[in-house]
């Protein structure tokens, strides 16, 4: 009979271990809840490969890259990086509760061992309630700090699915109509269509053969070759001194050696805006002073500036200086001046009252 009461005894206990001892495991942060889509740690040349876990075959597997603007890719990046400090100071407090947690848990595990050879012997009196009382106080104790170490893994698991979510938000999203079908995990970039640095979302589609669909990202920052740019040899503007008056503009003509390219990515600035700014070639003048507008190429490697003087014009300034109106001829009109159109005016009123003078003058001498 205490045979059987003592194995009643110890079968409460294992289920009680069971029911309140279970660690919660941390959360993956990947998209695909099976971890089944792989993305390379880089891109190289354009150039990388998806792979897919063994355990599937009889598959489709599609693909498609979308640019993220810079600002939107910052966002991104800083959101990164604030939940990666945030998860890995909890990781750290996880890390020192699990090992007190195993810790705790061997000072249970003897005194459950004690208690339980004592009550296999039939142990009785205060001998065996001394052993019981040790080992509910290691329970309680291991219990409380298994908790504390569960309830922080709750707090890394909202933090990553915060994070996520966050990234998600700014991340744009794959086009339907835009996937690409790839038969090895291969995928190319075409880096000649862009120059400098662009980020990209490469986005994977995986097709089971039963149907399932499971959606993978990765965000990544290439770098453009696009050859046009590599055959600018000079650029020069057609005015390297320019006279404006408040609120006039002029548009300045950049060009580019050779000449014949078919993409020109320049870049416009002014040294002091409040004088003079400038937009896309276009020089506004906003206040009396000098300004230096730079044109230069998107690398920098090239570089030409125009200095512009705001103020009142002289009589005798330039017209060049100021933009042209396409309603009006660009060529110099011959001109007789302001008198010569007075004289003539004056010679054809005198003829006119001539005349009139001449006929009633006739008139009166018949």
């Amino acid at each position: 009979m205490k045979k059987t009461k003592a194995c009643i005894i110890l079968l409460i206990i294992i289920l009680i271990n069971i029911i309140l001892f279970s660690k919660v495991n941390a959360h993956s942060v990947e998209l695909d809840p099976e971890s089944l889509i792989g993305f390379p740690f880089v891109i190289t040349n354009g150039n990388g490969n998806i792979s897919i876990s063994k355990s599937e075959t009889g598959y489709n597997l599609y693909f498609q890259s979308v640019e993220i603007p810079n600002e939107t890719f910052t966002q991104i990046e800083e959101t990164k990086n604030k939940g990666k400090t945030e998860l890995s100071a909890i990781k750290t407090i996880m890390d020192e509760l699990n090992s007190e947690c195993d810790d705790l848990q061997e000072i249970y595990d003897r005194a459950y061992k004690e208690y339980k050879d004592k009550v296999d012997a039939n142990v009785t009196g205060s001998d065996l309630e001394s052993s019981k009382t040790a080992y509910e106080t290691a329970r309680t104790n291991y219990q409380n700090k298994l908790d504390e170490y569960n309830a922080k893994v709750r707090e890394y698991n909202d933090t990553s699915k915060e994070m996520i979510a966050k990234i998600n938000d700014l991340t744009p999203s794959y086009v339907e109509g835009n996937w690409t079908q790839i038969n090895d995990g291969s995928f190319s970039i075409d880096l000649s269509k862009f120059n400098g640095e662009r980020s990209f979302a490469i986005w994977a589609k995986l097709v089971r053969s039963d149907g399932t669909i499971y959606y993978d990202e990765e965000t990544y920052t290439l770098s453009g070759t696009k050859g046009n740019d590599t055959n600018i040899a000079s650029i020069r503007l057609d005015k390297t001194v320019l006279l404006l008056e408040k609120g006039e503009s002029y548009i300045l003509n950049a060009t580019l050696n050779p000449e014949d390219l078919t993409d020109k990515p320049l870049v416009w600035t002014s040294d002091n805006e409040k004088i003079a700014k400038v937009e896309n070639g276009k020089v506004t003048g906003i206040a009396d002073g000098t300004a230096n507008i730079e044109v230069k190429t998107e690398d920098g490697k090239y570089t030409a500036t125009c200095k512009v003087t705001v103020g009142t014009k002289t009589s005798d300034s330039s017209n060049d200086d100021k933009v042209q109106d396409d309603t009006v001829i660009n060529s110099k009109l011959p001109q007789t001046g302001t008198s010569a159109y007075i004289i003539v005016s004056v010679i054809i009123i005198i003829t006119i009252m001539g005349i009139a003078t001449f006929i009633k003058i006739k008139h009166l001498d018949f």
